[in-house]
């Protein structure tokens, strides 16, 4: 029996998967299984060719991650499962950092590599439940050398991207839930496991670089995802990220006796809420930090998507995206509008001369929601709001055009109450919200 095996699940992305595996393959002591989850382009001709050194599933429809990783579980033979996405790019030493931590630490049942950004920013240190009962990597975008990322330590929840778990614990409780499509999985096997007093770790010396989220489809499966959690996990699960931010000296509080008490956060964590010149200095800090860690994930997803030839530099292919996009806007919107851009939160794509652009979602401060809507219905419902608070158009961007098969309710909306522009498309696609559906409306 080997010490591990290395459980790929796939679905086409070919030359990611080959970029993987050639990673792995020579290098690592670790039995490899590929899942094919019913893939449409080169990845069956692909794993052919590598023979035996691979050992090979295939699917003959798409079945989502959970069952994908299930089989590939049950086709493996080693002692620990090691649970790996193909967009990534495992370091030298990654897996036997994993496997060392786990003959170390006898109690830890799933142990989480650290994930990077290809900027070498942080994308996964563990995951924290967040003061409204949700699941969010912690530091994402801090530096991967900060000495807060840079502890082994536990968590309740780790990713799946890179996951290290023991076989035995694997198999008796069932591996991951297949109600779950592609998104939540590893958040409830690691909140199942935890409540049965088992642990889950950060190894920060297990280092693996990731793209995140560019299989086709991803996001299509969020609104049904969402609810499942919010209904088994949103009342049960126990907030705990100020107690890391404490912990690695971001957040502090003094006492006087008497209140109000000091409040210090750094700059790297947070911003001060309010309108003084240095508020807006920390907010426009932080809001570059996070487009940076955002760039590179953006072009990977762009190139897979759009199937654009990579450029050199990392940035360029977003750059040129948001280029297009305001040139769209320029030819097609009036000027003085007001106009909702899908924006996952990146400010500059509301730089549109001569017209305003808000975030869709935004808070009632104005700032970018934080999450997708959690049903067509809501997208609906804020949408509308958003309406009557003078939003003229919607724009969504060619990152974010999965929305309109995701929440079909939603896009049904925008079909038969507004008119789509004629132009857009291929890199943005905008609706005038006067409602044609109004009565006397022309």
């Amino acid at each position: 029996m080997p010490e591990c095996s290395v459980i790929i699940p796939v679905f086409n992305q070919v030359a990611l998967t080959e970029q993987c595996l050639r990673t792995i393959l020579g290098r690592d002591d670790c039995e490899v299984v590929v899942v094919d989850d019913a893939s449409t382009d080169g990845t069956s001709q692909l794993l052919a060719s590598y023979g035996d050194r691979v050992k090979v599933v295939r699917h003959e429809s798409n079945c989502g991650f959970a069952t994908t990783c299930n089989d590939g579980a049950r086709a493996a033979s080693g002692k620990h499962l090691i649970f790996l996405n193909n967009d990534t790019i495992p370091q030298a030493g990654w897996l036997k950092a994993l496997v060392d931590y786990a003959e170390a630490h006898p109690q830890a049942a799933v142990i989480g590599s650290k994930l990077l950004y290809p900027s070498h920013t942080i994308q996964h240190a563990g995951v924290v439940i967040c003061q409204d009962g949700y699941p969010r990597h912690l530091y994402t975008g801090f530096p991967s050398d900060h000495s807060a990322v840079s502890q082994s330590r536990r968590f309740q929840i780790v990713t799946a991207a890179s996951m290290l778990v023991r076989r035995p614990i694997f198999e008796s409780n069932g591996g991951f839930d297949t109600a779950f499509r592609n998104g939540f999985e590893d958040v409830d096997l690691c909140l199942r496991l935890g409540e049965q007093g088992r642990e889950v770790h950060y190894c920060a010396e297990s280092v693996v670089i990731h793209f995140e989220s560019v299989s086709p489809g991803r996001f299509r499966h969020d609104q049904p995802n969402v609810a499942l959690y919010r209904q088994r996990w949103l009342n049960r699960v126990r907030p705990d990220d100020l107690q890391y931010y404490v912990a690695d000296g971001l957040l502090s509080l003094s006492y006087e006796g008497s209140f109000p008490f000091h409040l210090s956060v750094s700059p790297l964590l947070a911003v001060v809420s309010g309108d003084s010149r240095a508020a807006e200095s920390e907010r426009w800090l932080a809001e570059r930090g996070r487009q940076i860690a955002d760039l590179t994930r953006e072009n990977t997803r762009l190139r897979v998507e759009l199937g654009h030839r990579a450029p050199e530099s990392p940035e360029l292919v977003y750059e040129q995206l948001r280029q297009r996009v305001r040139q769209e806007v320029q030819r097609s919107v009036p000027e003085d509008s007001t106009v909702l851009v899908v924006s996952k939160g990146d400010n500059s794509l509301l730089d549109l001369p001569g017209r305003t652009g808000w975030h869709f979602p935004r808070t009632p401060r104005g700032a970018y929601a934080g999450h997708h809507p959690a049903s067509a219905a809501e997208a609906i419902e804020h949408l509308e709001s958003l309406r009557q608070q003078g939003a003229t158009h919607l724009l969504i961007p060619a990152s974010s055009l999965w929305w309109l098969d995701h929440y079909a309710d939603f896009h049904d909306h925008l079909r038969s109450r507004y008119a789509r522009l004629e132009g857009s498309g291929t890199d943005c696609v905008i609706f005038q919200l006067a409602d044609t559906s109004a009565p006397n409306q022309v």
